[in-house]
């Protein structure tokens, strides 16, 4: 099938689509109402849903239906979503605006920003691991085995250890090697998950395993450099939150190491090899190149 740009951008749009209208229905109900409104506010009807599109063109390869993968598709994009609102957090990165809107903090509070982001992770968690059919599908071994994945990725060696790597390496002096340690640790293993995890899911041997992981986390490094890159080259009008903060906090990004140009031709460098390296395998992936492909030619 084909994969141009208009076609994955419709793609794109399916899933989230998709995506959203699951979580409507399986968003939890109960406890505070200010609670339920907040989790609903972080991940439905916003952001461009890239990691669940991840899983889905990655299981296509695998012939697994979209249905079926719900519930981890779902999970993905609410983790996803307990991330923003934490680093948004004044603490953090002190950021008023996320995906055009004000930023959860700002628009329930501190307080309700760090519980609704606790609860964003762990009902995404639950999502997945207390439904019945998604376990009965995929079997026992497969999501324990997943499962153990997503830890690592948001635990002190992935994304929890990488924003604390952020934030100790502001306004200092860093090497490209210590920038790619923080993007590796702070968003390529959650870029690498749903890849990973769809190949799990869909059976795929070790050779597919060790290369879709590697192009995972590639991948997931030139997401990073292209945030870094449009955090200085586009308007918060189009980023959908405030541009320039990089600069600003002084972070530690491949723009102040290498300067724009030169960052550029590393994320395009660092693309090419991850494509070089899905083109060893003999199972054909369509769909995962023409979204990772759009992932380093967007605009937001």
């Amino acid at each position: 099938m084909g994969c141009d740009k208009v076609n994955i951008e419709d793609f794109l749009r399916d899933c989230a689509q998709r995506v959203d209208q699951f979580l409507e229905k399986r968003l939890p109900v109960g406890g505070p109402v200010r609670l339920q409104e907040a989790l609903r506010y972080g991940v439905i009807g916003g952001g461009k849903k890239l990691r669940a599109s991840l899983l889905f063109a990655t299981c296509e390869a695998y012939n697994l239906a979209q249905e079926k993968l719900l519930p981890l598709a779902g999970a993905i994009e609410m983790i996803h979503s307990f991330s923003l609102a934490h680093d948004d957090l004044p603490c953090m990165d002190n950021d008023d605006f996320r995906r055009g809107k004000p930023s959860m903090h700002r628009a329930f509070g501190e307080a309700m920003g760090v519980l609704a982001g606790d609860a964003l992770l762990i009902e995404g968690l639950s999502l997945f691991l207390t439904d019945a059919q998604f376990l009965h599908t995929f079997g026992a071994a497969k999501i324990i085995e997943i499962t153990q994945l997503l830890l690592a990725a948001l635990g002190v060696q992935g994304m929890v250890g990488g924003q604390v790597w952020d934030l100790e390496y502001e306004k200092k002096r860093v090497t490209e090697e210590e920038v790619r340690k923080i993007y590796l640790a702070k968003t390529a293993r959650f870029i690498q998950f749903p890849i990973l995890s769809g190949a799990i899911l869909g059976g795929a041997d070790q050779k597919e395993r060790e290369i879709l992981g590697k192009f995972g986390l590639q991948l997931g490094v030139c997401f990073q450099a292209k945030d870094d890159i449009l955090d200085v080259t586009e308007e918060s009008s189009t980023l959908g939150k405030t541009a320039g903060k990089d600069l600003e906090q002084d972070k530690a990004t491949l723009i102040k190491v290498k300067g724009l140009q030169r960052a550029q031709e590393f994320m395009w460098e660092e693309f090419d090899q991850a494509v070089t390296l899905l083109s060893e395998l003999e199972r054909p992936f369509p769909r995962l190149l023409a979204v990772a492909r759009l992932i380093v030619e967007r605009s937001h």
